[in-house]
C-alpha cells in the first residue's frame, strides 16, 4: 500500500476510529496521537481506543482522549490500527475490526497475524512512530510540538533511547527532526527511562527475591495472590523484564503474570543472538526479535514448564548460530 492511497482513504472519510494494542506501550500511544493529530487535520471526526488500562508510567501525559468502552463499528467508515501486530491484541475490538469493510493496518513488526483490508507494513522501521511521521509528512500537514513528542515518544521507547539493536539512522534523523519541530525530548526521557516511583522500587526488591535462573533464561512467575499480599497490579511491573535481561549471564528473560485465574501474560525480551518473536508465537503472541510477548492458559506448574522449555530451545539455536 502506498502513502498516497492511504492519505486519499482518510481524506474520503468522515468518521474515523483508531485502535491501539493491549499493554499499550510508547510507541502504540505515540502512534495513536499522531494519526489522530493527522485525522483532526483532515477534519475528521477521530475516536481513539484500546482495550486496557495504559500504565501509571504515561500520567504525565494528556491521554484522557483514548477510550475502552465498547464500540459501534457501523457508524465509523473508516477504521485503523496502528502497532498492532495480532489480532488478540485488539482485545475485544478484534471481531469488529476485522469484519469491518474499510479497515487499514499501520505497523512495522515483521510476526504478525492482524490483516486489514488495505495495510501499510514497513518492518524495516524500528517504531510505528516512524511510519506515522512518514505520512504526515507525506501529507503537507505540519506537526506541532505536542505532536512531535508523541512521536519522540514512540521512537525512543521501541529503541530503548536508542540503544536496542532495532535503532536505525532513521531513528536518529526522525528524532533529529523531532527536536527542530519542539518535541519535548526532556520531558520524555526522564519520565519513561530515569524516573522510578517508591512504590516500583519497592515492587522490584521484592520480585528480585523471587527470579529464577535455568540455562541463560532468567525469570519471574507472578501470581494475583502475590501482587494481592504486595499491593501491586501487572501494570506496576511493566518495565521488570527490562531490567532482568541485563543481569550478567542472561540470554532470555521473560515476566509471566497472571491475569485472570489460570491466564498468564509472557513478557519476553532477549539479547541480540536470541529471538523471543518465535517463543511469542507458540503462546498465541508476537512482536520483536528481542521483545516480544503472548499469553498462556493452564496450571501454573505446567505453563510455567512450557515457556522455560521454549526459551531454552530459542538459547540453544541463538549459541548454535554464534
Amino acid at each position: 500500500m502506498k502513502i498516497k492511497l492511504l492519505l486519499k482513504k482518510l481524506k474520503q472519510s468522515k468518521n474515523v476510529a483508531v485502535f491501539g494494542h493491549q499493554s499499550p506501550d510508547g510507541d502504540c500511544l505515540g502512534s495513536i496521537s499522531a494519526i489522530c493529530f493527522l485525522c483532526k487535520k483532515y477534519n475528521k471526526n477521530v475516536d481513539a481506543y484500546i482495550d486496557d488500562v495504559i500504565s501509571k508510567k504515561y500520567e504525565f501525559l494528556n491521554l484522557n482522549f483514548i477510550k475502552n468502552e465498547n464500540v459501534e463499528f457501523n457508524k465509523y467508515d473508516l477504521i485503523i490500527s496502528v502497532d498492532v501486530a495480532s489480532l488478540k491484541l485488539l482485545g475485544k475490538y478484534g471481531n469488529g475490526f476485522i469484519s469491518h469493510n474499510n479497515s487499514i493496518v499501520i505497523d512495522h513488526h515483521s510476526n504478525r497475524d492482524l490483516i486489514g483490508k488495505l495495510n501499510y507494513i514497513d518492518c524495516k522501521k524500528a517504531s510505528c512512530c516512524e511510519i506515522i511521521y512518514e505520512i504526515i509528512k507525506e501529507s503537507k500537514q505540519k506537526i506541532d510540538s505536542s505532536t512531535a513528542t508523541f512521536l519522540y515518544l514512540g521512537i525512543a521507547d521501541d529503541t530503548g533511547c536508542f540503544v536496542h539493536d532495532n535503532t536505525e539512522y532513521s531513528s536518529h534523523l526522525v528524532a533529529s527532526n523531532l527536536f527542530k519541530l519542539g518535541a519535548n525530548y526532556k520531558n520524555i526521557n526522564y519520565n519513561i527511562f530515569k524516573l522510578t516511583t517508591q512504590k516500583t522500587f519497592d515492587i522490584t526488591n521484592k520480585l528480585n527475591n523471587i527470579i529464577k535462573f535455568i540455562d541463560g533464561v532468567r525469570y519471574v512467575v507472578i501470581t494475583m495472590d502475590f501482587m494481592k499480599d504486595n499491593d501491586f497490579t501487572k501494570h506496576d511491573v511493566g518495565d521488570y523484564v527490562n531490567k532482568l535481561v541485563n543481569l550478567e549471564d542472561t540470554k532470555i528473560a521473560f515476566l509471566m503474570t497472571e491475569k485472570q485465574k489460570s491466564v498468564y501474560s509472557i513478557n519476553l525480551r532477549s539479547l541480540i543472538n536470541y529471538d523471543v518473536s518465535k517463543v511469542a508465537q507458540k503462546f498465541n503472541g508476537g512482536g520483536h526479535k528481542q521483545a516480544s510477548g503472548g499469553e498462556i492458559r493452564g496450571k501454573l506448574e505446567d505453563c510455567e514448564k512450557l515457556i522455560v522449555e521454549e526459551c531454552l530451545k530459542a538459547v540453544r539455536l541463538g549459541d548454535s548460530n554464534v
